[in-house]
């Protein structure tokens, strides 16, 4: 076989890092490393906690390159070694996802990982092609994506080019400066508390107001008059227009058209959701099931439109409605500030005094242990078993380490319940338990006993880090998408969520925002059901976990954040020893926008991915992208939709903005107007439109969401009602104990559409 010179030099690079690590490595170091690999390679618990550093990369691929070997060596001496090398093999994989998590904790992989990591893979991917035979039954839901596509000769390097564009992409997005408002004090409506917070230094009486994606909707909420509104789009749009980004996207759709069309795909969007969701086999039915979606979405946000355009009139000479009786769109700044002004939202600065970091991070950790039913303790950094190793556990400070067990009692677990206890027949004391039926657990002492035996009721760790460490340059960049909240399972048991919080000085006097407290509990349902995944599974079969699956725990999670019960538990002002009230809960509710909100990114991203971009952004004015072929035609038919035939259709030759005809494309979409004077999808939604991760299938949002709405008993839960809670619970656990990698596993589209279900429409 003829090797490419990146291949030789990633192999010299592998062999003199391996002889640099065992000189260096201390013995007891590597006794530990050891006994991980052989707990991760067999898919078993470790029974005490970790350290990230425990992880080493440099020694995990080195035990995968030792293990390839072997399969070799075998494979040559007897044909009858087949099964052996398939174990083997499947312990390849299971090392494979830890060298992985090993990336995932060190933030900034030098050139030295990702050279060693690239060589693994290669010669993971060799021995597939290789022993063809020996794993003809390995199928590919148990082969993760990385060495799929390097199978792919069609398409291996056309998605090498990709994955750097999408990086270069993303490396421009990351390096965008703060930008700032500067205006006087009284032309906007905040809080004395936070003006404080924002004086100008050069001139007292004006306010310095930082603007970027994170904020602008929270600042145009407090600007009176419009113009300035449209000032701080514009501001958040300026640096964005300078750094050739819309070519850079147009690059990047193009060679993910050509890919989805090499392995047999219409789009890059048929692709991504077929091979990244549960949705795989619905693809055809995606756009009757966004119709409906914008139904509700019409039905429920039409109050609020007639609202916000009646309140908008106030201020505007020209009418609001047209010949044909349909509401003219605000823009998007006008818009936004006028939705506020509807929902009467209350300051956010005191709602956050109800919310001090170190009083919701102590209640936080017991009301999910309630919520869910699981017995958990605070782990000491010095524990007993780090000082029998004579290691230290190094994670962050603030950092708390959960040990999380089963309950004692597990007649709400149903069969998820019995899977996790040995997952099939448990033989103790001569009487053998099937733990394979649907009924309900009764001999629950039994149970126990059988868990207690085998690994102490113990399900594994979550290690939480609130806080990220800021640099000096960190004060002006935009958090880039490291800097985002991330759950990562390390190892079998082993589950880490870093949220990456910003820092305040003194810490103790952090108050967590409404958005921050959403996103704890998001991903804390990451992490809790990761957690449980892999007491269920061998970790090679959690290489395909669907992102509408993986999603779907994780808003249920949120969903518990909007009951006043769970909130009022959680809350505490320090100050006035008070709670908060349902009054003031009630300003921060979900409310009807947030299936909308959803709804929005996941239509631009199939919208983006559907279209064939070499057409599209041609000159041409005469393209199948007319209005009548609009994804939305039929919803505009249906007497829903009240802003019917008020959105523009581009109809002129592309000059300055490539993107000017998607943005009149998809206004339709939405209860309001934009341009590209003043909006682009780079600074105004997140970039997993454009990065490698999610694009194609950011869908997987809306099917989660929607899944949770169909299925979830949410109404009367509350920590004083244990019947809310079992049948929360019951319903939890019988869903979790579904296996997502079946072909039967529920389609949440299927769902949706069934005749029955158009209830939805009126939840």
């Amino acid at each position: 076989m003829i090797r490419k010179p990146s291949f030789n030099l990633n192999k010299l690079i592998f062999v003199i890092s391996s002889h640099v690590f065992n000189f260096c490595c201390k013995k007891e170091k590597k006794k530990l490393y050891y006994e991980i690999i052989e707990h991760v390679k067999n898919s078993k618990i470790i029974n005490y906690p970790i350290d990230k550093y425990y992880v080493n990369f440099f020694f995990v691929s080195n035990e995968i390159y030792k293990y390839i070997n072997i399969i070799g060596k075998l494979s040559k001496e007897s044909k009858s070694n087949n099964n052996e090398s398939k174990l083997i093999f499947d312990h390849c994989l299971n090392l494979y996802y830890l060298l992985l998590a090993s990336g995932k904790l060190k933030k900034n992989n030098n050139f030295f990982r990702h050279r060693i990591l690239e060589y693994i893979e290669e010669i993971l991917t060799d021995n597939l092609k290789k022993k063809k035979l020996i794993y003809e039954n390995v199928q590919n839901k148990n082969i993760p994506y990385s060495l799929i596509i390097k199978n792919e000769t069609s398409v291996k390097n056309l998605m090498a080019e990709l994955n750097n564009d999408c990086s270069a992409y993303l490396r421009k997005i990351n390096n965008i400066k703060v930008r700032h408002l500067i205006i006087n004090k009284n032309e906007i409506n905040m809080s004395e508390e936070w003006k404080k917070k924002n004086v100008y230094a050069f001139n007292r009486n004006k306010l310095k107001i930082p603007i970027s994606k994170h904020n602008y909707e929270f600042i145009l909420n407090g600007c009176n008059d419009s113009s300035m509104r449209r000032k701080i789009l514009e501001l958040l749009n300026e640096p964005y227009k300078n750094i050739n980004l819309d070519n850079d996207v147009i690059k990047i759709l193009k060679k993910r058209y050509d890919i989805a069309n090499k392995l047999g795909y219409e789009n890059w969007c048929h692709y991504s959701i077929s091979k990244f969701t549960s949705e795989k086999n619905n693809y055809k039915n995606i756009k009757s099931f966004l119709n409906l979606i914008k139904k509700k979405i019409d039905k429920d946000h039409e109050q609020i439109n007639r609202n916000i355009n009646k309140i908008s009139n106030l201020n505007r000479n020209d009418k609001i409605w047209n010949s044909n009786n349909n509401l003219k769109k605000l823009p998007i700044y006008d818009w936004y500030y006028f939705f506020n002004k509807i929902l009467n939202g209350s300051d956010e600065y005191l709602i956050n005094t109800f919310f001090p970091q170190e009083h919701v991070l102590k209640n936080f950790i017991d009301i999910c242990s309630k919520i869910y039913n699981f017995s958990y303790e605070k782990v000491s950094i010095t524990d007993d078993i780090n000082k029998i190793n004579k290691l230290k556990i190094k994670w962050p400070k603030n950092s708390c380490i959960y040990k999380i067990s089963l309950p004692e009692k597990l007649e709400r677990w149903g069969l998820c319940g019995k899977q996790l206890i040995n997952d099939g027949n448990v033989t103790i004391s001569e009487k053998k338990y099937n733990i394979s039926n649907d009924s309900e657990i009764n001999d629950n002492e039994n149970l126990v006993l059988i868990k207690k035996k085998y690994n102490n009721r113990l399900l594994g760790y979550i290690y939480l880090i609130p806080y990220s460490d800021i640099k000096l340059r960190d004060y002006f960049k935009i958090p880039s998408m490291q800097g985002l909240s991330n759950t990562c399972l390390i190892l079998p048991g082993h589950v880490l969520i870093d949220y990456n919080f910003i820092r305040c000085i003194p810490i103790k006097n952090k108050l967590f925002s409404i958005s921050e407290i959403l996103t704890l509990f998001h991903e804390f349902g990451h992490a809790y059901h990761l957690l449980l995944l892999s007491n269920k599974y061998k970790l090679k079969d959690l290489f395909h976990i669907p992102i509408d699956y993986a999603e779907f725990f994780s808003h249920i999670n949120e969903y518990i954040t909007n009951n006043y019960n769970i909130m009022y538990n959680l809350s505490g002002n320090i100050k006035s020893n008070t709670k908060i009230c349902e009054k003031l809960f009630n300003t921060i509710k979900f409310d009807n926008s947030r299936l909308s909100n959803i709804y929005y990114p996941g239509v631009i991203d199939y919208t983006l991915h559907t279209i064939n971009p070499y057409t599209f952004f041609s000159n041409g004015t005469n393209d199948m992208y007319s209005k009548k072929h609009n994804i939305m035609h039929d919803v505009n038919k249906g007497d829903s939709n009240i802003y019917k035939n008020t959105s523009r259709v581009y109809t002129g030759d592309i000059t300055n903005n490539p993107f000017d005809k998607f943005y009149n494309m998809i206004e339709i979409y939405f209860p309001y107007t934009f341009s590209s004077s003043y909006y682009t999808l780079h600074s105004s939604s997140f970039p997993y439109h454009f990065s490698g991760h999610y694009a194609g299938s950011v869908l997987s949002y809306l099917f989660a969401e929607v899944r949770v709405l169909l299925n979830i008993p949410f109404k009367d839960i509350s920590l004083k009602k244990n019947d809310s809670l079992y049948s929360f619970q019951k319903t939890f656990y019988k869903i979790l104990s579904q296996d997502f990698r079946s072909e039967t596993y529920p389609s949440v589209i299927a769902q949706t559409l069934d005749k029955n279900k158009n209830m939805f429409l009126v939840m």
